[in-house]
């Protein structure tokens, strides 16, 4: 069975990872529809990009949950962990925006999206081991590692 929640996490975390540059394009979407759009329409603006905001931070919890159900190496329970928090920092930090007095705290929102793409990075880099389809090319063992292989010989 864990073998089967380690598959779901590392399908997750690259889910989570492709994610990211649809939500940055939300972001510019919302940032150029509110420029351009009347008073009126200025609400909607961002709507797409906080909805999707949200479906990814329910990713991250996904994420973070079956980690613990792969029973996971240490490391890749804290980035897990440090990938939900961050998620949760940012809904946060898109709040602060409602107010002039607090937009500088809401300023901090795409800085915490550089975070949080470091972070998706290097969960899906290390979630690599750990997809379906690693079990098609052959265990670790019996492939060696990536400077094992680039220094070996052909046989045959």
């Amino acid at each position: 069975m864990t073998r089967v929640f380690r598959s779901i996490w590392s399908v997750l975390a690259w889910l989570f990872l492709i994610g990211i540059p649809v939500q940055f394009y939300l972001a510019g979407h919302g940032a150029f529809s509110y420029h351009l759009a009347a008073a009126s329409g200025r609400a909607d603006a961002w709507n797409a990009h906080a909805a999707f905001g949200t479906l990814l931070a329910l990713i991250s919890l996904l994420v973070l949950l079956t980690a613990f159900a792969a029973r996971l190496p240490g490391l890749l329970l804290r980035l897990s962990g440090a990938l939900f928090f961050f998620m949760i920092v940012q809904l946060l930090l898109a709040g602060f925006g409602d107010s002039g007095s607090t937009r500088w705290i809401a300023a901090l929102h795409p800085v915490n999206g550089l975070i949080v793409t470091g972070l998706g990075i290097m969960l899906a880099i290390r979630a690599r081991a750990y997809l379906p389809v690693a079990s098609w090319r052959g265990s670790r063992d019996e492939l060696g590692t990536a400077s094992e292989r680039v220094g070996a010989v052909p046989t045959g």
